[in-house]
């Protein structure tokens, strides 16, 4: 019985410290990371200067968030509330800052490919009906 109370109380206290400054495992509410991918991935995909400004003002957001959060982790800054992080806790902080890294990179890299695909498709239409054209135009003069 003693056993099961020390185990009990051992993982109290990790939960309690894993939960300081709002550190936990799983998502990380002070980030804003998570919400701007979550704004690229709703952006609608359109072959147009508005996208195109819409998905680089998004990415640069992410950037300046990433370049944040990891002055935060690294413990040369602070937060909003003005609290810095922990040194137990630094490892923590750079492993969900990894977590959002690869998870924005994944999202940016996909919208890029389908971008790019419909710019592409665009094009082989446009070749497609110029060769039309032309065809049409061989025809008429001979």
């Amino acid at each position: 019985m003693v056993q099961f109370v020390l185990v009990l109380m051992f993982l109290f206290s990790f939960n309690a410290s894993a939960d300081f400054l709002g550190f936990r495992t799983g998502d990380d509410p002070k980030s804003k990371i998570p919400a701007l991918i979550e704004k690229l991935k709703n952006l609608k995909i359109a072959d147009s200067p508005q996208y195109e400004e819409s998905f680089n003002q998004l990415v640069k957001s992410i950037e300046n968030s990433m370049e944040e959060e990891k002055l935060f982790c690294s413990g040369e800054s602070s937060d909003a509330n003005g609290k810095v992080v922990a040194k137990e806790n630094k490892q923590l902080c750079f492993r969900e800052l990894k977590t959002h890294y690869l998870e924005a990179m994944d999202t940016i890299f996909d919208l890029k490919k389908k971008y790019l695909g419909l710019i592409h498709s665009r094009q082989i239409e446009k070749l497609s009906e110029i060769q039309q054209k032309l065809k049409a135009d061989i025809d008429k003069s001979f």
